[in-house]
């Protein structure tokens, strides 16, 4: 059956407008996931909805395509809930309001949700159209944003059974996903001993305005981590006068390269100026060592309010010394694919608390034994520095397949209908193909979608124009995957 692109693009929209109606933050998307099973009952899916809420929708190959093997489309459900600056929102209870200016959609002062609703939308479509294709098995999960749990979750007998996964959460049309990376966090914790300032005088000595980006993506970019300039200005002012460090901190997620960060301590010294040599010394090095990305940060050190407690000499020498000491940034690169990061580090955030400084760290690659390399690495400085560190459970990578059938047809069918070459590549981020990969390690895997900019963000909008090919390349490739 052959569908106009008109009959694609508003019966794909319909299907997103019917997710923007309902509020599905991660962790809360038994709503969003209830309504899904029900419309997919509705047009003869068979479907199982798991304790973590993910539902798999199962369709009957096509007449005549029984023998054909099974197909996975997928996309998870949660999204990432923001608002811009004085607009009423409240993730739990208010409907995503679209605005359509047919170039874009987004919505009115909030994120939109197509990072990954528009994905489910388009395989709730066609799921509902009729053409040549094996069975096919919709995956939809849960709380991929925050912690992808409904990924861990998932039962391996869903995928054992299957060949081919298609993933729906990319944000590039023309962009077709290899690999993504793993990742492990590192969690470091020194306990503080207090005690009231011997010094009267107080300062605070803040980086910010760093360029900062996604601690994956963003990793290869040198951007400067604040962290790691707050330790060396901390050496520096060592050098010149004893101090009693009170805290430190930055308070970024740890997949965000650190764009600021300050430290509060005291100090003999009455007259801030005499810091003024190291606020040049670090604007200086900003300037040598990243100043051709850097343009806009700024290094201040000036005097605050006298801090009611203060940690020990040996306190402060531990933190400085592991986030000195610390490997952040990119650390191997691809020997397999040109200008991929294979393992990298970020140092971040760092919170003073009660009775600690607590220090996270976040390692990533696909390959899953420099993932656990890199953390026994800072298990190991952890115990030079005197800080306790532990490592969580890691998140597998999903390396690249190299003998990728599904790459060569989406490629194929790709430049067929578009006229032109697609890329190809692999990310240094996470995404739940890792898991499936992880669960069925012969699963082949590739990850695409349309044009969705400034995810994450009340300025996400969806690029109307690459929908409807997306649509049109899912089921072209379906169509050609009888063996």
């Amino acid at each position: 059956m052959s569908l106009t692109d008109k009959e694609i693009m508003d019966g794909v929209l319909a299907e997103f407008s019917n997710l923007a109606a309902i509020p599905r933050k991660s962790n809360h998307e038994e709503a969003v996931s209830n309504f899904l099973k029900e419309r997919a009952l509705s047009f003869g899916c068979k479907v199982v909805q798991d304790e973590k809420f993910n539902l798999i929708i199962d369709k009957d190959a096509a007449k005549g395509c029984e023998a054909w093997p099974r197909v996975i489309i997928q996309g998870h459900m949660d999204m990432v809930c923001v608002a811009a600056e004085g607009v009423q929102y409240d993730p739990l209870t208010s409907l995503i309001k679209i605005i359509n200016d047919g170039e874009f959609l987004r919505a009115d002062g909030t994120s939109l949700g197509a990072d990954d609703g528009i994905g489910v939308a388009a395989a709730m479509y066609l799921l509902q159209q009729d053409f040549n294709h094996g069975p096919i098995r919709a995956i939809f999960t849960v709380d991929e944003e925050q912690g992808m749990t409904g990924a861990k979750a998932l039962d391996a007998k869903y995928l054992l059974d299957a060949k081919y996964l298609i993933n729906c959460d990319s944000e590039a049309f023309d962009v077709l996903t290899l690999s993504s990376a793993g990742s492990v966090n590192v969690d470091a914790e020194r306990r503080i001993t207090w005690h009231k300032p011997e010094h009267r005088s107080a300062y605070k000595f803040v980086v910010k305005d760093l360029h900062g980006g996604h601690s994956g993506e963003a990793i290869n970019c040198g951007y400067a981590n604040a962290v790691k300039i707050i330790a060396q200005a901390i050496n520096s002012i060592m050098k010149k006068t004893e101090i009693e460090l009170a805290s430190i901190s930055s308070l970024k997620a740890r997949n965000v390269i650190p764009s600021e960060a300050e430290f509060v301590f005291t100090s003999p010294l009455s007259n801030v100026k005499v810091f003024d040599v190291v606020v040049a010394k670090i604007t200086d090095y900003l300037k040598a060592a990243y100043g051709n990305v850097e343009k806009n940060f700024t290094v201040t050190c000036v005097p605050c309010e006298l801090p009611e407690r203060v940690m020990s000499e040996e306190d402060a020498s531990s933190i400085v010394d592991f986030i000195n000491l610390s490997m952040t940034g990119v650390l191997k690169m691809s020997q397999v694919e040109e200008g991929l990061v294979e393992l990298s580090a970020n140092i971040g955030p760092v919170v003073t608390k009660e009775n600690a400084v607590e220090i996270s760290v976040f390692p990533r690659s696909a390959v899953d034994a420099l993932t656990r390399e890199i953390a026994n690495i800072y298990i190991q400085l952890g115990k030079r520095c005197g800080i306790r560190v532990v490592s969580g459970e890691p998140a597998p990578g999903w390396p690249a397949n190299p003998d990728s059938q599904l790459k060569h047809v989406v490629l194929e069918t790709f430049k067929e209908q578009n006229g032109y070459d697609m890329k190809a590549k692999s990310i240094h981020a996470g995404l739940e193909c890792s898991y499936f990969y992880a669960k069925n390690p012969n699963l082949d895997i590739i990850s695409i979608g349309p044009n969705n900019i400034d995810i994450h963000s009340p300025n996400e909008r969806l690029e109307l124009k690459t929908l409807v090919p997306h649509v049109k390349l899912i089921k072209g490739v379906m169509e050609k995957l009888d063996k």
